[in-house]
């Protein structure tokens, strides 16, 4: 038989037992989940605004690179207009302050019906794009996007001194090319301009200076 000192200590032994056993509370695991569904609520928050900042930084660069990209190509192709011809390669008819229909003889031959020798570079509000038309090969050539997100484009026509010419008439184009910006966290959308002013290398006034 126990004696009653060894009794108490095993009843206190059991009872320890029973309560490693039993496990948390309902209130701590109340408090627990709660703690945890906060942390993961804000840690949620944080990833989506980051996600949301990225996307947007995103569309601004893209639109930028678009625009950037755009100007580049134009800039080229315009300065080489002419070349092989006798004037300075401008299509009167389609080319305006929107729109500009360039030619140039590039393989010298008795035609303008090769690939990138009959182009023309014309913005569509609606789409708010920058298209290049390229009018070979006949009969119906082919078009390219150049860029989106276009709020204006503006053809100026110079003469070799800065002033206002006629299309038939130009020494020099300035380009100006306006592209929509999304809104960032830092800052409000907005609308860039981005400008080139390009020479024609192949113009008769230009040619007769070498």
């Amino acid at each position: 038989m126990k004696r009653p000192k060894e009794l108490c200590m095993l009843n206190a032994a059991i009872q320890s037992e029973a309560r490693i056993e039993a496990g948390f509370s309902m209130l701590e695991l109340l408090i627990a989940m709660t703690i945890t569904l906060v942390v993961m609520a804000a840690a949620t928050t944080l990833l989506a605004t980051s996600l949301r900042i990225r996307t947007r930084e995103n569309l601004r660069s893209n639109a930028l690179a678009s625009a950037q990209r755009s100007l580049n190509i134009m800039s080229r192709e315009i300065g080489n207009t002419g070349y092989g011809l006798t004037d300075n390669g401008i299509v009167v008819a389609d080319s305006g302050t929107d729109s500009i229909r360039i030619r140039a003889n590039l393989n010298n031959d008795t035609s303008l019906d090769q690939t990138d020798e009959d182009v023309r570079f014309i913005f569509q509000p609606a789409n708010k794009a920058i298209v290049r038309f390229d009018n070979s090969p006949a009969p119906n050539g082919s078009s390219l996007v150049l860029a989106s997100n276009i709020t204006g484009l503006t053809l100026s026509y110079l003469n070799t001194a800065g002033g206002a010419a006629t299309p038939a008439t130009a020494e020099r184009i300035r380009i100006n090319v306006t592209v929509a910006l999304p809104a960032s966290p830092e800052q409000p959308a907005s609308v860039v301009g981005l400008a080139s002013d390009v020479a024609l290398r192949n113009a008769p006034n230009t040619l007769q200076q070498f």
